[in-house]
Formats: structure tokens, sequence, C-alpha cells
């Protein structure tokens, strides 16, 4: 566990699953980061996937920034 007491495990494909404090920790600077409540927002309108285990919500990094990068980025004209 880290410091900032954010839940990291390892799937069974070496993908590394974070809770939602911990994913904003991961893609986001200090200075822009979104809120918790951002996260459960797209989490709950399904703009993100995520992973369910029990009554635990996990997300992967990876697949998450993938999905942020395809749908949000503004290409140039």
């Amino acid at each position: 566990m880290s410091e900032d007491k954010t839940t990291i495990e390892e799937s069974e494909n070496g993908t590394r699953l974070v809770d939602a404090k911990g994913l904003l920790n991961a893609l986001f600077d200090d200075d822009c980061r979104p809120s918790l409540r951002w996260v459960r927002q797209m989490q709950s309108t399904r703009r993100i996937s995520y992973i369910k285990i029990g009554h635990l919500v996990r997300f992967d990094i990876g697949e998450v920034r993938k999905e942020l990068s395809s749908k949000y980025k503004v290409s140039s004209r």
C-alpha cells in the first residue's frame, strides 16, 4: 500500500488495478486533477470502464488512459 492509502492490486495479466482515488493520482497532476465525483460520474455513465470485485470498484489505469485519450482528445484543424 502507498502512503496515501489508495488501493493498488495486480490482476492476473499484470495490469494495475486501482481505486478511484488512485486513478486520479495516476492520471492527473496535482494542479489539474478533477474531483472524485467526476470519476464516479464517468463510471456511472459508462464513459470509462471499471471492474467490480464484490462491492469493490477498481480501474485499469492503462485502459482508462486509452479511453480518455480516444474519446476526449481534441484534434487540430
